[in-house]
């Protein structure tokens, strides 16, 4: 597990945990949606600066983090089963198998659950949670290949949380409502990789 050595704040903003010359909060969209969005995130992301789950919850109001993972070791209390299954609660999966094509039309969408993981932990976490299981499955377009990322993916549908989120909103309440996010996300990581090779700048 990543050390729990609090942050230095003379060198890292505490909202979203980036360098200082790279903080990303005086950038922050807000993006109000009618759906709700639950990222359970894997407590081993919580302290890593390019979780972008964290992102999520800072410009989407109607979102929250939710912890989870780590086995019953790390003592988090276990995610209230019913909570996720209220009526109209999705998942966002990559390939959506097992929910009819037609079946998204003609069902609204009132919360959406993402897991913030990495593809192996996700699917520890699916596997474990029979209530992740039984949720209909909202499957996303393919990522755009060209994007600049920070961590390489493993698998052909991978993208970041905010991505996704991004992605999610896009599907379920317009191309106009996600570009924000789409904004922010491709600026984030503009300045990490300027930071890390010592070129450019954040451009406020």
């Amino acid at each position: 597990m990543r050390s729990k050595k609090p942050r230095n704040e003379n060198i890292h903003c505490l909202s979203c945990y980036q360098r200082r010359e790279i903080c990303i909060c005086p950038i922050l969209p807000t993006v109000t949606t009618r759906t709700e969005f639950l990222i359970l995130r894997h407590i081993y992301e919580a302290e890593r600066p390019s979780n972008t789950g964290r992102l999520v919850a800072l410009a989407m109001p109607n979102s929250q983090i939710i912890p989870c993972g780590g086995g019953t070791r790390i003592g988090l209390a276990p995610i209230d089963d019913e909570f996720l299954r209220a009526p109209g609660t999705w998942l966002l999966w990559p390939d959506g198998t097992g929910t009819k094509p037609d079946m998204f039309g003609r069902t609204s969408a009132k919360r959406v659950v993402v897991i913030d993981a990495t593809w192996q932990q996700a699917r520890r976490l699916y596997s474990s949670m029979p209530s992740l299981q039984a949720l209909p499955r909202l499957a996303l377009p393919a990522p755009i290949r060209s994007r600049d990322r920070l961590r390489e993916q493993h698998c052909l549908d991978g993208m970041s949380t905010l991505e996704a989120v991004a992605a999610a909103v896009a599907k379920i309440e317009g191309a106009g409502a996600a570009r924000p996010l789409e904004i922010l996300y491709d600026e984030f990581v503009r300045r990490t990789i300027s930071l890390r090779w010592g070129v450019g700048s954040t451009g406020d």
